[in-house]
């Protein structure tokens, strides 16, 4: 975007006079640029009053975000259970739902990696040979060395002390807090990091002064936090000690009580409580959600009951059912206008509903110049699965550019009965296991052929993507070994051939997907779509992480 004018704001300043302070014309016109997009989200921030003026005066905004945030913000999985304090994920879900995301993706791929090579350039080939450890981005951004830096500091003449520092800021922020933290504050809490005393730790100046100075032209292990004399960790640091698969570090008991007592808002209250809820600090999660739950926020009550039936406390998990039964937003059914189309195809997304303040809930069914995506909509009887699954049907449907192959092996065999009396159903099959195979078989070969065709990753009327639908597929998993590795393969080479799987089943256990890890891990990857509803909602949501992460040696479904 040449010849624009850049405004960067930086964290806490009040955007809502911007309209007034920028005035495009032809000679001038701007671009608000926004790192860390959840910084500014609120009511003297990006809420949709600002938004609506910039976008009257043709203010362009980017901004960043990290991937987990963005998870955060805009899953529609559940329209019901908000992952933030309600304001703010209006406010979030709206912005998320108006841009078109550029994800940066941390590996780069062989062909990348391969035109890269062929660059003589130092630094590119050094960050070519860690390409299958780090993203060649990040490792030149210095991140991996910044952390080595870390490491290397907790040693004799080293900057032990600078080190405890920095391992404070950064489990603080593993816990979710996003703030910047006061000097006098981390001063106090590095003590406890502090390592044998045979180490010789630096005096807290040279720690202090080590931990923020800028290295290898980039970061400093510490950047500055909003307020004077605030300071947090590099980005990159908390972020790479998450991605070590099997880290078993544990953050300690007195630091998930810091970042309570230090947490500013709700926003940084809710995302404390579900990080603690998925390392498996359910008292930390507890602490940090009553006080949003007591004040009126149903997501917060219906979490907290979710807990209590998990710990069998039927009776403390009955009153937050009634707290959350009074959030209006719990308590009435969401608004649906069957009058608007379900499907966007610029965006390739599926409407399921609407909020209170009329913005849609949207699913992504495929992305523009990627692919189709999969999915999964888990969850006990009579939440909403079925209804669910139909509607991404419908707007399938809809869009003109899908085919739908449908397999219903639910005992009731009703679930597909208005589809197929329409006659909107290319291929059908009850449970009938012959026939559901020869669907699966039937769309593994189309998508051979498709293949090695190419061309296939946007649908068009012309070249239509398949659906395959299976409801309550664990019974066809059950049956056939066969049915699941069709599955698999769908899921696995599906996505640019324009070959899609839904599938619903009522929990995440490998006995749901009959027995085989490679398909629940396949189905559920972030690549993908995942619902997961009703009481057991938030369970299967840590323990999915938790197999993601390989923290789980063992089934927690079974």
């Amino acid at each position: 975007m040449p010849d624009h004018i850049i405004y960067t704001p930086s964290r806490g300043t009040r955007l809502t006079s911007l309209p007034q302070v920028i005035r495009p014309s032809d000679t001038d016109r701007y671009i608000l640029w926004l790192d860390d997009l959840e910084q500014f989200l609120g009511d003297e921030g990006i809420n949709p009053s600002l938004l609506d003026a910039l976008e009257r005066i043709h203010v362009a905004i980017v901004a960043t975000m990290q991937d987990e945030l963005f998870e955060t913000y805009s899953n529609p999985r559940n329209s019901k259970s908000d992952d933030i304090q309600e304001v703010s994920r209006q406010i979030g879900n709206r912005l998320l739902r108006a841009v078109e995301p550029i994800p940066i993706i941390r590996l780069w791929s062989d062909k990348e990696v391969d035109r890269a090579s062929k660059i003589h350039d130092e630094r590119l080939a050094d960050a070519i040979t860690h390409s299958s450890i780090y993203g060649i981005s990040e490792y030149l951004a210095a991140g991996p060395a910044l952390i080595q830096s870390w490491r290397r500091a907790q040693r004799v003449n080293g900057n032990p002390r600078g080190a405890a520092l920095v391992q404070a800021s950064v489990d603080l922020a593993r816990t979710g807090f996003s703030g910047g933290i006061d000097i006098e504050v981390l001063k106090e809490l590095h003590t406890s990091y502090l390592p044998h005393l045979t180490l010789r730790p630096e005096s807290w100046t040279d720690a202090k002064d080590w931990a923020t100075r800028v290295q290898y032209g980039v970061s400093g292990l510490l950047i500055p936090g909003e307020y004077e004399d605030t300071w947090r960790a590099f980005d990159y640091l908390p972020d790479a000690i998450s991605r070590e698969k099997g880290s078993r570090y544990i953050i300690p008991d007195f630091i998930w009580d810091e970042a309570l007592n230090l947490c500013p808002d709700d926003d940084d209250r809710w995302l404390i409580g579900m990080r603690a809820y998925m390392a498996g600090e359910t008292h930390y999660a507890i602490a940090a959600w009553e006080p949003l739950a007591e004040n009126g926020n149903g997501s917060a009550a219906s979490n907290l009951a979710a807990i209590y039936l998990e710990m069998g406390d039927r009776e403390t998990a009955k009153y937050w059912r009634y707290i959350e039964s009074q959030d209006e937003f719990h308590s009435t059914m969401i608004p649906f206008d069957s009058s608007s189309p379900l499907y966007d195809p610029e965006t390739g997304t599926v409407s399921l509903g609407e909020y209170r303040d009329g913005e849609r809930v949207q699913v992504p069914l495929h992305r523009p110049g990627i692919g189709v995506r999969h999915g999964v909509i888990a969850g006990d009887k009579g939440v909403g699965k079925s209804n669910t699954l139909t509607l991404v049907l419908l707007g399938a449907l809809t869009s003109g550019k899908y085919i739908l192959w449908l397999m219903d092996w639910a005992p009731e065999q009703k679930h597909f009965k208005s589809l197929k009396k329409a006659g909107a159903v290319d291929w059908f099959s009850g449970n009938n296991l012959e026939r559901s195979l020869n669907i699966l078989r039937a769309a593994v070969r189309i998508l051979e052929v498709r293949t090695e065709k190419g061309s296939y990753s946007d649908p068009t009327s012309e070249k239509p993507a398949i659906l395959v639908a299976i409801e309550e597929a664990h019974h066809l998993f059950s049956r056939s070994d066969e049915a699941a590795s069709l599955c698999l393969r769908i899921a696995q080479e599906g996505e640019s051939a324009g070959v899609s799987v839904f599938l619903t089943i009522p929990e995440m256990s490998l006995e749901c997907f009959g027995g085989r890890t490679d398909l629940r891990d396949e189905i559920t990857s972030e690549s993908n779509t995942s619902f997961f509803m009703g009481s057991n909602s938030l369970l299967m949501m840590r323990e999915i992480k938790n197999a993601r992460d390989g923290d789980s040696e063992d089934d927690p479904f079974n």
